[in-house]
């Protein structure tokens, strides 16, 4: 993400919050800004790995329970 402007963790905040119907209280905020500051990072780590778009391929479906073992 070189070459973009750095992230604003407390603009996003309040222009995302909104869009979403998303209420945080003055106490909230703080903490809030913290976890958008560290999913930033994350983001940026995640967006630095290679990927083949030839090699695209969905995950399995996680289902809940015993898998379909249970008698009747």
């Amino acid at each position: 993400m070189s070459g973009s402007p750095p992230f604003d963790a407390e603009r996003h905040l309040d222009a995302m919050a909104p869009v979403i119907g998303l209420t945080i209280t003055a106490e909230q905020r703080p903490v809030v800004l913290q976890f958008l500051g560290i999913a930033e990072r994350m983001a940026r780590i995640v967006a630095t790995c290679p990927l083949d778009d030839a090699e695209f391929s969905l995950a399995p479906v996680f289902r809940p329970g015993n898998g379909g073992s249970e008698t009747a």
